[in-house]
């Protein structure tokens, strides 16, 4: 055990991993971050979404396993098993549930410093047991990677950081498999690596056939021997992919069903980005907001890299063809950076929304393994090294300076300290001769460490981040206003109010909101059919109506009480939605700036209603209609909502336009308000709702109430009806909508009334027939149903998905689809029970090759003696 420890402090394992580690805990310490102050660690997705799949990932674990393959906290109900294989299979998570939902800053900031660490000891590891570089190089490079561009930029996604840990692991096993036949770790790690993250796996997974080129033409010169290790290393690829099918197969599926369906049809073969401004991503600071978004590669490594890697290919022990396949892979990967054709192989046939160039950390990991040889090998300065190295450095000074008004990521101050610590790094670079070499690396890791450490510091004070108490005070108002309600039935919470769209997963309650890269494409036009916001990427039930919340048994409501506060993170500062609508529920409780709301009109999951509901039709733009058809099929109620209900008009600052559906609006001054008023006394004490279009989207109005400006998610791409008036019969109602832009489209401006006594005595009567004795999870429904003799259909407001399926009396019984989103069955009179239970999609088939795989490696690993695995002994003349 002392020897073990010995090694670990004499190979520099432990300085690989504090470094990193410390400098940015440094970093998150003085930013006052959570723990150690009211700031936090969560920005943009991290703080949007990433925390909410770590805190639904807790209530799985502890609290409700079978989310793992559905969960009803997921838009309207939605499939999971793909969602944890892109965004939480990462055994490090598990060190996120000593840490409550409130604490979650606090513990993904730990593990955030944890995964820099590990990156740092990962790398020293490859360098050290492979002989790259001595240890205290090795220092350098593997700070270097832990702290490298593409790390600082990326701390926020920790889904994808475990790759950068494992892929020196990967590296490290290819080459034992290379080298000396021993297959076994390569395929097991570089299966956990696809299991862990099958997306940025596939990015290393492309590089890997790359890298195995290489390294054979390292060791072996003839043609037949690398021939043989480089099948061997492709089919040992296989079994990994293989192995890893459990997650794959089930995973693809569900992609396909999604995300896969917007896989490119035609590429753009032209330059998405000016080829000489990517080297200044090499200068300290080169990343902000905006290169978030649409930016170029962040592949900073300190400037001592760069003249390693000059230096490598001036070395005699290095071969010449194996030089020549190290500029092919750094030549293929800089291409990727500025021509769309290999940027989009790289990032499996998808266009990536923000954070662009995700796999830039291996072209960083390539060069500072080059890097490593260049340094470590060369026993002297090399004078053409050091005359290319500082004209890079003028060159990219240069550059910087030329187009600074033209770039937002770089400033003068950047270059002056670009200038310094690469002269410095150059410097120490030319005075190896007159030092030892430990010395020597000694001060290359100061200046290396320098550089990154400003890189991380200047990059990272870019952004703005979420404060603790913000966070917490939105988290614990959600966890009061649901921790009291009904442990009994099934049902659905809505909010008026929230803190990101992952609310209902984070807290553990079935929503009608989800964020997240995995969403299925029914389940935004189900969302947009009846009127609420959604897109490719994200879902928000924010527009509701008495007749949806009924229909989608929306029993409760949380809201921001009256006149709460406004502090940042209040219910009421997050309101997105207005309801007046909500006055029609009762009030179960109001507390801590949220009222708890209960619907008495909410239907049940499951009940038999007439075969006319299959008669029921989706109105194109047009949800109110949508939602009355089907309630008509549901309950057999006419008349329900009254249509074109009358308005006046008029206009402020506005060239008046004949009609407000069909016709443009256009200001008249465009530096003051414009505004169109619609005016109207309602004639019942019914709910009313303005639907409006898509053209009043995206921040193109505000919008008013009798003077009250409301809340309003600005982004969708779908009509919505807008709650204007409840329980205000012959009161005046003025609607102001109000340009933010010089013109606006108007069109599907049309005002309805609901019924409300006539849809409770309906909604009523569903109720009375709905499942009885109902038991339930996230992933399967029994009970009992008494079906009359007009019922012929079992209904369900379950999404239609694959893998639902339905037994009658414990028989199969084929899914029909309602509506053209719920899943139903037929059903004939009669006490029956019924069972509707989940099974994820191909996860049998795919269990089974995996085993099948396992059993496959189990028997080649006993059995040594199989030929195509031990050609050592074809090898061993040969190798050179």
């Amino acid at each position: 055990m002392l020897e073990k420890i010995r090694k670990i402090i004499l190979n520099h394992y432990f300085l690989s991993f504090a470094l990193p580690a410390l400098i940015m805990l440094f970093y998150f310490y003085y930013r006052k971050m959570a723990p150690f102050g009211n700031s936090s660690i969560l920005t943009v997705d991290l703080g949007q979404q990433y925390v909410d799949m770590f805190s639904g990932m807790r209530e799985t674990i502890l609290h409700q396993p079978n989310q793992l393959f559905y969960s009803f906290a997921k838009n309207f109900g939605g499939e999971m098993f793909s969602e944890w294989s892109y965004y939480l299979f990462s055994p490090l998570n598990l060190l996120l549930l000593f840490f409550n939902q409130a604490n979650l800053p606090s513990g993904i900031l730990f593990l955030t410093v944890v995964r820099f660490g590990l990156a740092g000891l990962s790398m020293q590891y490859l360098l050290v047991r492979r002989n790259f570089t001595g240890k205290e190089m090795g220092l350098l490079i593997s700070s270097s990677y832990a702290l490298s561009g593409w790390f600082v930029a990326n701390q926020v996604n920790l889904l994808w950081q475990d790759q950068i840990i494992l892929l020196p692991l990967i590296i490290y096993a290819a080459i034992k498999l290379i080298n000396e036949q021993k297959y076994l770790p390569f395929v097991l790690i570089f299966a956990f690596s696809i299991i862990d993250n099958f997306y940025i796996a596939y990015m290393i997974g492309i590089f890997l056939p790359m890298f195995a080129i290489w390294q054979i033409s390292r060791y072996y010169s003839k043609f037949l021997n690398q021939s043989l290790i480089f099948l061997r290393f492709l089919s040992s690829m296989l079994l990994s992919v293989l192995i890893s099918s459990v997650v794959l197969i089930p995973t693809a599926f569900q992609l396909i069903q999604g995300k896969g369906q917007d896989t490119i049809a035609s590429i753009d073969w032209g330059f998405i980005q000016k080829p000489y401004l990517v080297i200044l991503k090499l200068i300290p600071g080169s990343f902000n907001f905006s290169q978030m978004k649409t930016g170029l590669a962040n592949i900073f490594v300190p400037f001592i890299i760069i003249i390693g890697l000059i230096t490598y290919f001036s070395i005699k022990q290095e071969k010449i063809s194996t030089k020549i396949i190290s500029g092919l892979i750094i030549a293929l990967y800089s291409l990727s950076f500025v021509w769309q054709p290999l940027n989009i192989l790289f990032h499996m046939m998808q266009y990536p929304v923000w954070y662009p160039y995700r796999y830039s950390f291996i072209f960083s990991f390539f060069i500072l393994l080059l890097a490593a040889i260049g340094l470590e090998k060369s026993k002297h300065a090399n004078f053409p090294s050091f005359v290319l190295s500082l004209l890079l450095i003028a060159v990219i000074s240069s550059v910087a300076v030329f187009f600074n008004k033209k770039i937002n990521f770089v400033n003068s101050q950047q270059v002056r300290l670009f200038i310094f610590l690469s002269v410095s790094a150059l410097l120490v670079y030319m005075v190896r001769s007159y030092m030892k070499h430990d010395v020597w690396a000694y001060f290359l890791l100061l200046i290396g460490l320098t550089s990154s450490a400003l890189n991380a510091y200047i990059s990272t004070n870019n952004f703005s981040y979420l404060t603790n108490s913000e966070y917490q005070r939105t988290v614990k108002a959600l966890q009061q206003s649901t921790s009291d309600l009904s442990k009994k039935g099934f049902y659905r919470v809505g909010q008026t109010f929230s803190r990101t769209r992952g609310d209902a997963f984070a807290t553990g309650y079935n929503g009608g909101m989800h964020f997240s890269s995995t969403v299925d494409k029914t389940t935004p036009e189900l969302f947009g059919a009846f009127g609420q916001v959604a897109n490719d990427y994200y879902t928000s039930y924010s527009f509701g109506t008495v007749l949806t919340d009924a229909i989608f048994d929306m029993k409760y409501f949380i809201s921001p009480v009256y006149g709460g506060s406004n502090a940042a993170g209040s219910p009421k500062a997050m309101a997105n939605s207005y309801r007046p609508d909500l006055t029609n529920y009762r009030l179960l409780q109001s507390r801590n700036q949220v009222m708890t709301i209960k619907n008495k009109n909410a239907l049940p999951i499951i009940f038999p209603t007439s075969s006319k509901v299959l008669k029921s039709k989706i109105i194109p733009e047009n949800p109110i209609l949508t939602s009355n058809s089907l309630w008509e099929g549901i309950t057999g109620t006419k008349n329900l909502v009254q249509s074109n209900v009358p308005f006046s008009y008029s206009t402020e600052n506005i060239k008046t336009p004949i009609s407000l559906n069909g016709q443009t609006a256009q200001k008249i001054n465009s530096g003051q308000d414009a505004v169109i008023n619609i005016s109207f006394k309602p004639n019942t004490n019914g709910s009313y709702y303005l639907t409006l279009p898509v053209s009043f989207a995206n921040n193109a109005t505000w919008i008013t109430v009798n003077g009250e400006t409301i809340p309003q998610y600005a982004n969708r791409e779908n009509v919505v009806a807008l709650n204007v008036a409840n329980h205000d019969k012959n009161l005046q109602i003025t609607i102001g909508i109000h340009l933010n832009y010089s013109e606006l489209f108007l069109n599907d401006l049309e005002l309805y009334s609901i019924n409300d006594s006539k849809l409770a005595k309906s909604a009523n009567k569903v109720q009375k027939t709905g499942i009885k004795n109902l038991k339930f999870n996230q992933t399967s429904f029994t009970g009992e149903v008494d079906v009359k003799k007009n019922q012929k259909i079992l209904m369900t407001t379950i999404p239609a998905a694959p893998g639902w399926k339905i037994k009658i009396d414990g028989k199969n019984t084929p899914v029909k689809t309602i509506d053209n989103y719920f899943i139903g069955a037929k059903i004939k009179q009669g006490r029956h029970k019924v069972q509707i239970y989940y099974q994820e999609p191909y996860l049998g088939v795919a269990s089974a090759i995996t085993l099948i795989s396992i059993l496959l490696v189990t028997l080649i690993e006993i059995n040594k003696r199989k030929k195509f695995f031990t050609i050592s002994k074809i090898l061993k003349n040969n190798k050179k």
